[in-house]
């Protein structure tokens, strides 16, 4: 019968917390305490605690691996750089513990030099009765007896300040779908607190923007956005049998050239003429190759489907013209002539297995005569089992040790990487560097032959080889964890924690500590992303609620304190296409030279690579693949310049409008001055401009802040300052050459229609600026939207 508690008691072993005030800190307690001498302490933390950290990691782990000096027995431990290593390990010791020697636990018996019976290779690894053994002990009792205790974080985060159910709804709505809330959904908030967050996530994960966010975030890893350009994608299909890359020049070169048909597609696709044409086919047909793998996640997720299903899909995601080039015919778009519109489709000569198959994918990651796939089976770990297989031996090797014939197959210092790895390798091997299928590729006899895990792949099915992998990747527990991770990443900006690996190392204990808190939030996430069917939306609301997305403060924190909680919560620099979507969805206008469509197209600042993506820490997913994270003198004076620019488009279209029309200025009027020509204040305008200056902070910083708050009080003092200075420097006849204008500038004047260009008639124009009251709200916004709390999250 299980017992219903467990107490750390007196073996606190040697990963530095030294009190139970400390124990109770990192919040692992789980039953009302008693009489006894500790919390309660769930079997799970006191094995990663008390024995991996202070016992495994420093005493048996150098022999106990798949390459080590006991790597045939039955106690082969994995190392930290594996996904979920805490609970594998945490069975590979359960049931070594289960096994008996001369009547003890080899767990006890073994370290301990072993029994008349047996001899522990090793000798004498921990010495009886030392508090080592005791903690060694107290984990068989628990393996024999579980504890009913569960893991609770909830003191982790002790003095750490979480987001108010509404701060917390902005935040997801700018990150996943690039807008504010709607007030319906800020009444659903208001009355229902963080428990009504989950439906209108829901339903925001319906919104098309959110797949766009998702693709994003999934680029960030697969980086296949690299041959979005030009005609990247399509030439790597050329020459390979089963596809038809460029089959749009038939409307423009050779014998078959059709003028009519030309005609035809002109009108059917909206071109201008045959050149026009000719840049929109190619142009579509590249990207649909080129983003074939990430529509498939986001199509996986939108039709809620097992996440799983992105490996084991027996189909390959196409819009109307990647379709011709991949030679598929009569499938059941709903437009034909939409780029946008993507559907499922089958090379019949193609064994598909979801992204692993994809053309972008295997040609993101080629291989070599002698690399032999390796490079694209680490990706497999790295993308679906959450594991950087190149850590889990030691990095660099000593070559002048290895002497072995063929060392990949041989040599004990290669095979700890290579055992695992050069099997999911092989499943590769009927594709060639270039993605080209060849079900005739001979085998490598020189190589481990393909499985995963320790299973082998049946003769009969080499050639689906990645079929076969597909399914038991996507069973295995790294890869609820390995989604877990990425999603974490795109959310927040921030890597999920590596495991100290030095525990003689002075900050190991905290390290440690914030790993461990870490581990476990994410395991639950990946339980309950498991249970789901591998739901991805339960990942993205997990993540959400949160500490690590909600925490935007906390009180004094000492050393350890900072150390733990360092990486949690708010205070992400926004990418450069998160904060384009902010600004246009704060201010209603986005940030451009020009606002009209040109010509079907837009230059945006922050989302072109030409232009500011790239120096405000984007990436091109080709020379440039991580971001920048922290802002430097460049992205600074972008963020100014934008500032700048959007106050002066932004602040005199809104007060040009209607007043029930306006996004920024409800309670002012351009005729709205703070004080009279005496000097004197005016104090209904004064009001009403403070009240329209707590709008703007809610509006677009997400501050509710109360009347007579101080930072209301410093926006006003700007405002009037500036106020002052425009009318006195409007006034000053002395110096005429300095005299300020009552024209605003040419960039802020209304004189159009800001997404047409269409002229305004003259007298609906707003083009001078007499009392400087508008100069004044564009002072204030600039000062808004250069602020931390606009360009971070």
């Amino acid at each position: 019968m299980p017992r219903t508690r467990r107490r750390l008691g007196k073996h606190l072993g040697s990963i530095g917390l030294v009190s139970l005030a400390a124990i109770g800190a990192l919040g692992f307690t789980g039953c009302i305490a008693g009489e006894d001498d500790g919390p309660c302490v769930s079997d799970q933390m006191f094995f990663a605690e008390q024995v991996w950290a202070p016992i495994l990691s420093n005493n048996c782990i150098a022999c106990h691996t798949s390459n080590g000096a006991a790597k045939d027995s039955s106690l082969v431990l994995r190392g930290s750089s594996e996904a979920g290593f805490l609970d594998t390990n945490y069975e590979i010791m359960k049931n070594a513990a289960s096994l008996q020697q001369d009547g003890v636990s080899q767990l006890l018996a073994m370290p301990t030099g072993g029994t008349s019976s047996r001899k522990h290779p090793g000798g004498v690894v921990i010495q009886p009765g030392s508090e080592e053994f005791k903690a060694l002990e107290e984990l068989v009792n628990r393996f024999n007896e579980p504890s009913s205790c569960e893991t609770n974080l909830s003191a982790t985060f002790t003095g750490v300040q979480l987001a108010t159910p509404a701060e917390t709804l902005r935040k997801a709505s700018l990150s996943l779908v690039g807008r504010l809330p709607t007030d319906a959904e800020e009444d659903a908030i208001e009355a229902g607190g963080i428990r009504a967050l989950d439906p209108i996530l829901d339903k925001m994960m319906t919104e098309e923007a959110f797949y766009t966010r998702l693709k994003e975030i999934y680029n960030d890893q697969f980086l296949t956005d690299r041959y979005l350009g030009n005609e990247d994608a399509v030439q790597l299909l050329n020459d390979i049998s089963y596809y038809n890359p460029y089959w749009y020049d038939q409307f423009f070169e050779g014998a078959n050239a059709d003028p009519k048909a030309m005609e035809d597609a002109i009108g059917k696709f909206g071109a201008y003429n045959a050149d026009d044409l000719y840049n929109k086919l190619r142009t579509w047909t590249n990207r649909g190759v080129a983003r074939e793998p990430l529509e498939l996640v986001a199509h996986v997720v939108r039709e809620n489907r097992p996440f799983s299903e992105i490996l084991t899909a027996n189909y390959i995601m196409v819009n109307p013209f990647s379709a011709k080039s991949f030679m598929l015919s009569d499938l059941p778009f709903k437009n034909d002539a939409d780029p946008a519109e993507f559907i499922e489709a089958q090379i019949p000569s193609l064994p598909h297995a979801g992204v692993l198959t994809s053309p972008m994918f295997l040609n993101r990651f080629p291989t070599t005569e002698t690399n032999r796939n390796r490079a694209r089976a680490r990706m497999v770990y790295q993308f679906f089992l959450g594991t950087d297989i190149l850590k889990t031996g030691q990095q660099p090797l000593d070559q002048t040790l290895i002497t072995e014939v063929n060392p990949t197959l041989n040599a004990a210092a290669c095979i700890q990487c290579h055992a695992e790895m050069d099997p999911v390798a092989a499943q590769f091997r009927h594709w060639d560097q270039r993605g080209e299928f060849d079900p005739m590729t001979p085998p490598l006899d020189d190589m481990r032959p393909p499985g995963f895990k320790g299973e082998k792949t049946p003769y009969e099915q080499l050639p689906q080889g990645l079929q076969w992998l597909a399914p038991r990747v996507a069973a295995d527990p790294r890869f609820g964890l390995s989604a877990v991770y990425i999603v974490f990443e795109g959310l927040t900006g921030q890597k999920p924690l590596v495991a100290p690996q030095d525990p003689k190392a002075p900050d190991f204990s905290a390290e440690f500590d914030a790993y461990l808190a870490e581990y476990t939030e994410f395991s639950k996430i990946a339980r309950e992303f498991q249970a789901s069917n591998y739901d991805l939306k339960v990942v993205v609301k997990q993540i959400i609620h949160s500490p690590y997305f909600r925490a935007k403060n906390s009180g004094a924190l000492d050393a350890a304190g900072k150390a733990r909680l360092g990486e949690v919560g708010m205070g992400r620099l926004i990418t450069p296409e998160q904060l384009h979507r902010k600004v246009q969805a704060v201010l209603g206008y986005p940030w451009r030279p020009r606002a009209y469509e040109d010509n079907g197209g837009t230059y945006d600042y922050l989302l072109r690579g030409d232009a500011y993506r790239m120096l405000y820490g984007g990436i091109d997913s080709a020379d440039v693949v991580k971001r920048v994270t922290s802002p430097n003198g460049i992205m600074a004076n972008i963020g100014e310049r934008m500032a700048n620019e959007m106050s002066c488009v932004s602040v005199p279209r809104d007060l040009w409008k209607a007043t029930e029309e306006r996004t920024l200025f409800p309670y002012v009027e351009t005729s709205f001055e703070p004080e009279d020509k005496n000097g004197f204040p005016v104090e209904p305008a004064v009001e009403a401009i403070k009240k329209n200056i707590q709008y703007l902070h809610k509006h677009i910083l997400g501050e509710s802040l109360p009347e007579g708050h101080p930072e209301i009080e410093r926006t006003y003092k700007l405002f009037l300052e500036t106020y002052r200075e425009g009318v006195k420097g409007m006034s000053d006849m002395s110096q005429p050459e300095g005299k300020y204008s009552t024209w605003l500038p040419g960039p802020c004047r209304v004189e159009n229609d800001y997404w047409t260009r269409t002229p305004l008639p003259e007298e609906d124009r707003l083009q001078q600026d007499p009392n400087y009251v508008i100069r004044s709200w564009m002072t204030v916004v600039t000062y808004m939207l250069s602020d931390y709390h606009f360009l971070y999250e």
